[in-house]
């Protein structure tokens, strides 16, 4: 491994490597994986430090720490269009996809529904094909513990779930939806106020409540910085937010869960979050997350038209420079003489069907390990799939979801743009993929 790495460092031309002992200039373009904390949530998390009390004491500096989470929520329930009671503040995105899967299991147990032959029925799961194994693997552990029975939603070659596929699997026994807002690899966007709307529509035919199962959860760290985050709008119960993708600190993230909705804990203890999530607050990290999100939401529209003005520029440099390479999920039809009318639309999700920042791409006979690593030797910082399954080196199942095969998802690559991306730094990194494909297909 060592060699290789070598081999990689000596192949690089000698004005990347940088003089002496200094590093090549380095490009990140793996905003997907994590975004750097920004200055505003920076500022707010250094001055919070200061508020170093329990929120839930009684005493003076438990009252201001109570306060201040207080803030945060209310910071973070404006930006959902939310009540401040309905943001409950977990660890991670991780830990907020769990609690809504497990944590509506959990509820719905507790609750031993039963029909008339007085049998308990095996709660049903709807998820598409291409969640986060946040969602997935505590799925697959309760159908594997033969406590649910779980319908995989296929997606198209444009990576979308099909609504009639949601409506045909939705039945009486249906406890929970889950599709993700945004995919993380392929960023594509899902349809989810209609996905909403369908739930929706199919309760009231069978005379049931907006708050009646099935309920409707989406992952939506991807999207929070990019997408309209309205709960009312998309008509979901459940949402999850994650600090770290919106330019706020790791070890903070949030789950929205509308009030009336039935979830259990999963975490037991001193019983703080409402009960929901036991475990003493991060005050700062949640006051900086909030502050994060309430920038992303102000920054929403402007960084959106550039982004897709960068990103759509990369692909088609990419595709002169490489012809033979693929890309994966849908794109969008807007062309640059709509560009004017996309940056004055005060909704820009119509017809959006891609993150303005994702690309993934595949140049066929290398590596996506190989390309990383020599592209990282260059100084660009791209990703393959998940940063959670970044290790396994099995195919994307994201990308053999849209029809690839084993091997072809093995060497795919994703490019994801972020606030201090620039059109020279895409210059650049077209210019190194070039270079690596010419000199290293085998």
């Amino acid at each position: 491994m060592v060699s290789f790495f070598k081999k990689i460092f000596n192949s690089i031309p000698n004005d990347r490597k940088g003089a002496g002992t200094n590093p090549p200039r380095r490009v990140y373009l793996d905003n997907a994986g994590a975004t750097k904390v920004g200055e505003r949530a920076k500022r707010a998390l250094i001055e919070s430090l200061d508020i170093y009390g329990n929120p839930s004491g009684i005493h003076h500096e438990g009252a201001k720490a109570g306060q201040l989470l207080d803030k945060a929520r209310a910071l973070c329930a404006t930006v959902l269009n939310a009540h401040s009671y309905e943001i409950y503040f977990v660890s991670s995105g991780t830990e907020s996809c769990n609690l809504a899967v497990m944590g509506t299991y959990e509820g719905y147990r507790s609750q031993t529904v039963r029909r008339s032959d007085s049998q308990t029925l095996l709660p049903h799961m709807i998820v598409s094909s291409i969640e986060h194994p946040a969602i997935l693997e505590p799925v697959k552990q309760l159908e594997r513990e033969g406590k649910v029975r779980v319908t995989y939603l296929p997606v198209t070659e444009e990576g979308l779930v099909k609504l009639n596929d949601i409506r045909e699997a939705l039945c009486d026994q249906t406890i929970l939806v889950s599709v993700m807002y945004a995919n993380n690899e392929i960023g594509t966007i899902q349809p989810v106020k209609e996905v909403g709307r369908a739930i929706d529509e199919w309760k009231r035919e069978k005379g049931l409540t907006f708050a009646s199962y099935p309920y409707f959860h989406t992952d939506a760290c991807q999207a929070a910085n990019y997408c309209n985050v309205d709960v009312l709008r998309l008509k979901c119960h459940l949402m999850t937010v994650n600090s770290s993708k919106v330019y706020g600190p790791k070890g903070i993230a949030l789950l929205y869960k509308r009030e009336g909705i039935k979830a259990s804990p999963v975490t037991l203890g001193g019983g703080q979050e409402r009960e929901l999530r036991s475990g003493t607050e991060a005050v700062a990290l949640a006051y900086s997350f909030g502050t994060a999100l309430e920038e992303a939401s102000e920054l929403r529209i402007s960084e959106s038209h550039r982004l897709r003005e960068l990103r759509d520029y990369a692909r088609e440099e990419l595709t002169r420079s490489i012809p033979t390479i693929i890309f994966y999920g849908g794109w969008d039809e807007i062309r640059q003489s709509d560009s004017q009318t996309v940056r004055q639309q005060t909704n820009i999700d119509k017809d959006i069907k891609r993150l303005p920042n994702n690309i993934n791409c595949r140049v066929p006979r290398i590596s996506s390990e190989e390309m990383i690593l020599r592209l990282d030797a260059q100084g660009f910082a791209v990703s393959h799939k998940s940063a959670c399954a970044s290790l396994e080196t099995e195919g994307s199942y994201v990308v053999m979801a849209l029809g690839a095969t084993e091997e072809e998802a093995m060497e795919n690559i994703r490019i994801s743009l972020g606030r201090d991306t620039s059109k020279k730094d895409i210059d650049g990194l077209v210019q190194a993929i070039q270079e690596i494909s010419t000199k290293y297909i085998h």
